[in-house]
């Protein structure tokens, strides 16, 4: 049994996929993690690392191979239909793209309400009134709510997609990359919309993204992904400040910066993530290390905790600068 004062807990999730000819994708290998209540955790890594396979387990759309997710103290895979059912109240999504998560044949009004009927929340005169209070909410217009959404803009109707997520009242919400099918100048909109309903309703919030530099304005803890594994966790400013993990120290190189002429520390990310069909020997970053030793290809390094608090799943995790440089 896990620690009830958690609001969510995944411990040891594993989910491959037949990939033919007997072969299949590593897509989660091992994650463990846990969110508490009203804190915001971003889950960050290039794409095809394992982020939205991860989220689609705990939301419970899609069963682990082995693990557990425990919502509220309940093993979400030892629930039947009914009791899953009700469980998906307390957690629901946001998903990338709007234009393909809404029902293009329904207006925004029946959008944000089909939640209230399927859960059989209030009367219809309520449902009425709380689909237009959440619609205000996000920033849409009252005359706004008959509209379909091919006469929304992105941005509206990625902010309709976050009213519906809401329309249950939900403890958790799991925003998977909710901005980056989004123009620039709405993006900081959006983000600073999920930071305030966070705030005001008490939201624990799961922001799954492939920009480090977009997570840095929205959570407390960041946990970083590669090929199916957490290979770094921390508080955001602990890990954004003094990454342990070359893979993190990578991603945040590779943030576009405001002077392109100011001189990085290390060169960006280089080369392309191996197959997670047939991954390396050893640490699953090795091949794209620069500070990579002999031990890396032999060993799967394990997520270890500092004293910072952070976990690292790196053999040189702690060495300094000097240690580093005379190894390579």
């Amino acid at each position: 049994m896990t620690d009830t004062s958690d609001l969510l807990v995944a411990e040891n999730l594993v989910r491959h996929f037949p990939a033919g000819k007997g072969q299949v994708v590593h897509a989660v290998n091992d994650v463990s993690l846990s969110i508490a209540p009203g804190e915001t955790l971003a889950l960050v890594g290039e794409s095809g690392c394992g982020k939205s396979t991860l989220g689609r387990m705990i939301m419970g759309l899609d069963r682990p191979d082995n693990g557990a997710v425990w919502l509220l103290g309940k093993d979400l895979a030892r629930m039947g239909r009914r009791d899953l059912h009700a469980a998906r109240r307390s957690v629901q999504m946001i998903f990338q793209d709007p234009s393909a998560s809404l029902d293009p044949r329904w207006s925004a009004e029946a959008i944000v309400r089909e939640p209230l009927d399927n859960y059989r929340i209030g009367t219809p005169a309520e449902r009425r009134d709380r689909v237009l209070y959440l619609l205000e909410k996000v920033g849409l217009r009252p005359d706004q709510a008959k509209r379909f959404p091919h006469e929304l803009s992105g941005g509206q109707r990625q902010r309709l997609g976050i009213a519906r997520a809401l329309a249950t009242e939900p403890r958790l919400i799991v925003a998977d990359e909710p901005v980056s099918a989004l123009d620039v100048s709405i993006r900081a909109q959006v983000i600073n919309l999920l930071c305030d309903l966070r705030d005001e309703m008490g939201l624990s919030l799961i922001f799954i993204s492939h920009d480090i530099g977009v997570v840095s304005h929205i959570s407390d803890r960041i946990a970083v992904m590669y090929l199916g594994r957490i290979v770094e966790e921390g508080m955001t400013a602990t890990v954004l400040n003094a990454p342990q993990h070359p893979y993190t120290t990578g991603l945040l190189e590779s943030v576009p910066r405001p002077r392109p002429s100011e001189r990085r520390q290390r060169a960006p990310l280089e080369g392309d993530p191996p197959s997670p069909i047939t991954l390396p020997s050893g640490c699953a970053f090795r091949p794209r290390c620069p500070i990579a030793i002999d031990l890396c290809e032999r060993s799967i390094p394990t997520l270890d905790a500092h004293k910072d608090g952070r976990l690292t799943a790196c053999h040189r995790a702690g060495e300094d600068k000097a240690q580093k440089a005379s190894h390579v």
